[in-house]
């Protein structure tokens, strides 16, 4: 919506939608860090690529 400023941030789009609140880009950023990324055996490499791969497969464009 052109009435909305959404404040320029290098983030993936599916974070950056919520630049107009600061605090809850934040904190869904740190959510997804905490649930996402280093709680496994695996290397970040790894989960990144699993991620990747299944996104692909349920042709999420995130």
């Amino acid at each position: 919506m052109s009435w909305i400023e959404e404040v320029k941030v290098d983030l993936a789009p599916v974070i950056s939608v919520m630049s107009i609140n600061k605090q809850a880009m934040e904190a869904v950023q740190n959510m997804n860090a905490n649930l996402t990324f280093g709680a496994s055996a695996l290397t970040r490499v790894q989960e990144e690529a699993i991620a990747a791969v299944v996104s692909a497969t349920n042709r999420c464009r995130y």
